[in-house]
């Protein structure tokens, strides 16, 4: 519900842009301000999950978010546009770590390193089914109810996990001294993860921001053509977070770094094979490609700490990594859009995203192997 809600605005955006009369800067300022206030409330989402309980932070978090996706629906303006997506960012931004939080909760100590990938895939799957529920919706009610029927079913989903999901107390005060957020950035891993995280999203963001754009205006492409084939990148990127933790744990652990490098490697072909396709269908199918293998680095990077993190500061953690990727959400739009306004150019646009991948894949190399083990660690599994 989280990501068809995000898809709600990059499938309205070109209704958006007849009605209220958006130039390509202001959309991708509007498609990244979320990000903005999104990626700032990651990592007091985490201190408050690891602080109060996980349980309690989702449901507030899902009730805010839907409060301001139903507001969405009711502006008229740039500026309205900007404030609404702005304070949207907010209530959702505490969700993603608590929701981690709550998962490593949940699960046996033995499927810690991989569960994350797997709850990773419903963000795709969101993705995936958002096309043929949310594009009927535009079509015949337009994009204004899109919104409405979206915080509709966020406020459901509170409700369900309310009463239907147990509550777990937070973890006793840690007896190393230190704020917890200290203590995660002195693990050996988190910052690099952070880092890698926001490059690789630097791409991923820029293309669900503009993909749709792209397709409808560039390639003339119908709004139910753009729906099909806008579901199949999607469903490459869950098949890759299922498989993804659980391949790097059969076969490449301690040697992560490896599984990492040849991920962002095939990605980066995928994206310089996409800006060169002449056709739809060319362009498209590059895409798939490149998500399945960005999706990977994604499920590494997820279930990397999932190994070691100490159990009282797991919401920090995970908060400060989810930092990492989500601010690339509110630079990779606004830069896009300003690119196609200063050049006129989607090709352009794409080849900018390889410098993202080249930088993620020389930091991964230049870094070599990921530490087994650091300060305030738990011994892992491979130990």
């Amino acid at each position: 519900v989280s990501y068809m809600d995000r898809a709600a605005m990059t499938f309205s955006a070109p209704a958006l842009l007849h009605d209220i009369h958006i130039s390509p800067t202001e959309q991708g300022f509007i498609l990244g301000i979320f990000y903005l206030s999104y990626s700032c409330m990651q990592v007091p989402g985490g201190w408050l999950a690891d602080r109060f309980g996980a349980k309690q932070v989702v449901v507030a978090g899902l009730v805010a978010w839907s409060f301001f996706t139903f507001g969405t629906g009711l502006t008229s303006s740039v500026f309205g546009l900007l404030t609404v997506r702005f304070l949207f960012g907010l209530g959702e931004g505490i969700f993603p770590a608590a929701s981690l939080k709550a998962l490593y909760n949940a699960v046996p100590v033995a499927s810690r390193d991989k569960a994350p990938a797997a709850l990773m895939s419903s963000n795709y799957f969101g993705y995936l089914i958002a096309p043929s529920v949310l594009l009927p919706i535009l079509a015949y009610l337009g994009w204004r109810w899109t919104f409405y029927v979206m915080s509709g079913a966020g406020l459901l989903c509170a409700l369900l996990y309310q009463f239907l999901v147990p509550r777990h107390d937070p973890q006793p005060r840690p007896t190393v001294k230190g704020s917890s957020l200290i203590r995660a950035l002195r693990l050996p891993g988190i910052p690099r993860l952070m880092i890698t995280w926001f490059l690789i999203s630097f791409i991923n963001k820029a293309l669900e921001s503009w993909m749709p754009t792209y397709l409808l205006h560039e390639r003339a492409v119908s709004i139910k053509a753009a729906g099909i084939l806008l579901t199949l990148p999607y469903a490459a990127a869950t098949a890759a977070s299922i498989a993804g933790g659980w391949i790097m744990a059969r076969w490449f652990r301690a040697k992560e770094e490896v599984f990492i490098s040849m991920s962002i490697v095939f990605s980066c072909i995928s994206l310089l094979a996409m800006a060169c396709s002449a056709s739809v269908m060319s362009v498209v199918g590059f895409e798939t490609v490149l998500y399945f293998f960005k999706t990977l680095v994604f499920a590494a990077v997820l279930c990397l700490p999932a190994r070691t993190l100490p159990a009282d500061i797991v919401g920090s953690g995970y908060g400060l990594i989810n930092f990492g990727g989500q601010f690339a959400g509110f630079v990779a739009p606004p830069t896009i859009g300003w690119l196609l306004q200063a050049f006129g150019s989607y090709r352009i646009a794409f080849f900018s995203l390889l410098v993202a991948g080249v930088l993620a894949l020389t930091l991964n190399l230049t870094l070599g192997r990921f530490p087994a083990s650091g300060p305030d660690l738990r011994p892992s599994f491979s130990e």
